[in-house]
């Protein structure tokens, strides 16, 4: 649950992080380019979407991965950070039903 929370927020900070360099390319360029998962993961890891293709089948990294990492950075990030928040939040205690002289 902690695991979950926590790798939402992290999620949710990179996606602010991309769509903030997205907002300062928009004002020095005067045309909005959101950047890709794929340029972003390059950013931070250059070798990463090369290891992740040897790792996986064709019939999966072609038709999905391909897609994926070709979605806007901010958005997919921020869509799954968010989900991963909601899926693992705190919930309050459930109370327990008595039964018989306790009830």
């Amino acid at each position: 649950m902690l695991l979950g929370r926590i790798l939402g927020w992290l999620l949710l900070a990179l996606a602010m992080l991309a769509l903030g360099g997205d907002g300062l390319r928009w004002l020095e360029s005067g045309r909005l380019a959101l950047i890709s998962l794929r340029d972003f993961w390059m950013h931070f890891h250059p070798e990463g979407p090369a290891l992740l293709q040897s790792l996986l089948p064709p019939v999966i990294w072609d038709p999905a991965m391909v897609t994926v990492l070709g979605w806007p950075a901010g958005i997919a990030m921020g869509g799954l950070g968010a989900i991963l928040l909601i899926l693992f939040r705190k919930r309050p205690p459930r109370r327990r039903q008595r039964f018989g002289a306790l009830a």
